[in-house]
């Protein structure tokens, strides 16, 4: 079975209230010891997202970060492509602020996510 349409509902319904925001991942690629570089790969997830408040679960997942509450805002991310997903240390800009993802919680009952609540730090 897929949830398919079940992702495009959330994503229309985060469309309408939420933001769009778009997760970066860089990676360092083979060095070169002619050029004493190595490749930069960047790849990215652009979904929708609302901020949403904080559950014990996520105040339990701050104090094993060693965060604070008032520094990890949570966010509820839809991808805009079926199946993608941010994984920790990913980076995005949200309300005009750069922060790296240190937590993601998928929901992905046919093993492709529809969503995720992530946590994001400075």
């Amino acid at each position: 079975m897929s949830y398919s349409d079940t992702h495009a509902s959330a994503l229309a319904l985060l469309g309408k209230k939420g933001a769009a925001v778009t997760f970066t991942r860089t990676t360092q690629g083979s060095y070169n010891p002619e050029t004493d570089a190595a490749t930069i790969t960047t790849s990215t997830v652009v979904g929708k997202a609302v901020r949403v408040a904080a559950s014990s679960a996520d105040r339990e997942k701050y104090a094993g970060l060693g965060l604070t509450e008032t520094e990890v805002p949570v966010l509820f991310f839809a991808p805009t492509t079926y199946g993608d997903t941010p994984s920790v240390g990913d980076t995005c800009v949200w309300a005009s602020t750069k922060y790296t993802t240190r937590d993601v919680e998928i929901i992905a009952p046919d093993g492709n996510v529809i969503a995720a609540r992530i946590l994001v730090s400075r």
